[in-house]
């Protein structure tokens, strides 16, 4: 299945929301400054917004209804960096191995 370029689009900025959000995680943005940010409409970002909140990519802060990017975020990047550190260990343990004399 071919996916059409409207979907493509939907999907760029989408990713362009939630690449803006990242950048402002601590205290978050209001709908009104991703319009500004972006130069989309304000009912397309609250779209995009509503798919990033129902995909678990981005949350409201209670207090101020403010967009930040979500826990999932970080427990993501913790994986990618848990990751990193699995492959160092593997490429030190080949490399001990190969510079290692053997008998």
């Amino acid at each position: 299945m071919t996916a059409t370029p409207s979907i493509h689009k939907s999907a760029e900025a989408i990713l362009t929301v939630l690449d803006l959000v990242l950048r402002h995680s601590v205290h978050g943005l209001t709908s009104t400054e991703i319009v500004k940010a972006t130069g989309f409409s304000a009912p397309n970002v609250s779209r995009y917004v509503a798919t990033l909140e129902a995909t678990g990519w981005a949350e409201r802060i209670p207090e101020t209804n403010r967009i930040r990017a979500s826990v999932r975020v970080a427990q993501r990047a913790m994986g990618v960096l848990h990751d990193l550190d699995s492959a160092q260990q593997r490429l030190t343990e080949m490399r001990n191995r190969m510079t290692t004399p053997s008998n």
